[in-house]
Formats: structure tokens, sequence, C-alpha cells
């Protein structure tokens, strides 16, 4: 256990020196905190600076990218078993796109069991479309899937009954 420990250890501190090298590029003032030293399954790195909107970018496009480096950075010589997930987060942003996301969903569903209509949702990346179908999954009028190719992947919400009327979509 001491040696997942360690290893767990070494690779926080790698991805939080890397990702500081990287967002030092980007602003002056950024510093990097690894949030959740105990958790053995992925480690979460808060971001803090005066200027989070730059790394965070439009619906955390930047943020995602930078996890996704750092990702890949951080586990390339890693055995699968060993490799960590590793989550960048600033100012909360993860949970209140969560919490947007959540009530979009919520919304468009209303929508859905109103008009009776399909609804496609606007592209989202992996994390959301999961958001969605697992906020939603419990609603016993409709059902949630996915159609297209990444990164123009959308979420369809239907009713159950007409999953199969395809003349009964709208876009939003």
């Amino acid at each position: 256990m001491e040696n997942i420990n360690n290893f767990k250890t070494v690779l926080q501190e790698k991805a939080k020196t890397t990702l500081e090298k990287i967002i030092n590029f980007i602003t002056d003032d950024g510093e990097v905190k690894i949030i959740n030293k105990e958790d053995i399954e992925e480690i979460i790195l808060e971001i803090k600076t005066s200027n989070s909107g730059i790394l965070i970018g439009k619906h955390g496009h930047t943020l995602d990218a930078l996890q996704h480096i750092i990702n890949i950075i951080c586990n390339k010589d890693s055995e699968e078993s060993e490799r960590k997930r590793i989550i960048i987060d600033s100012e909360g942003y993860r949970e209140k796109r969560k919490d947007t996301v959540c009530k979009y969903a919520y919304e468009k569903a209303e929508i859905v069991k109103r008009t009776g209509k399909k609804i496609t949702l606007y592209s989202m990346n992996a994390a959301e479309r999961r958001i969605v179908h697992l906020v939603l999954q419990e609603d016993p009028f409709l059902v949630t899937y996915s159609e297209g190719e990444e990164p123009f992947r959308n979420i369809i919400i239907a009713l159950r009954e007409s999953e199969n009327n395809t003349n009964n979509t709208e876009v939003e």
C-alpha cells in the first residue's frame, strides 16, 4: 500500500509542477493546489489566479484542454492499471458548469414532456453528456441517447413512447 501511495504522491507532484509550468506561460499569478491528497482514484488540482476566465475559456474548453494535456503528460509512462484521472478546476467552475448543464437538461426535459416532441441538445463533451444522461435517467417518461460523432455529438431527449418517432424532433 505504501508503494501505491508513493506512486500517487509522485504523480500528484508531477501533475502540479507540469500544470504550473503551463499556466505560467498564460498568466503571471497562477497558483496550483492539490485538493484531494487522500483519494487514490483521481487527482484534483485547483488553479487560483486573478484572471480565471482566461484559463477556463468559453464553456470550459480551455480548462478541458489543459486537463487533457496534463492527463496525457502525467500518465504516458504509467501502466494502464497505475494511471490516475487528473481533474483540473478553477474558481469552482466544474461544479457551476454541472449545475448549469443539469438545469438546462431539466428545462428541455419539461419541454419534451409538454410537447411530446424530441429535442436535440447542443453539442457537449463526454463529461457533460454523462451529466445529462444521469440526471434524466430516473424520469420514467423520458429516454436520452447520444447521436453524432465527436466533437459534434448531441444528446436527444424523447418521450419513452415516442422514441422511434423521428418526425417530432426539435433542435435547441
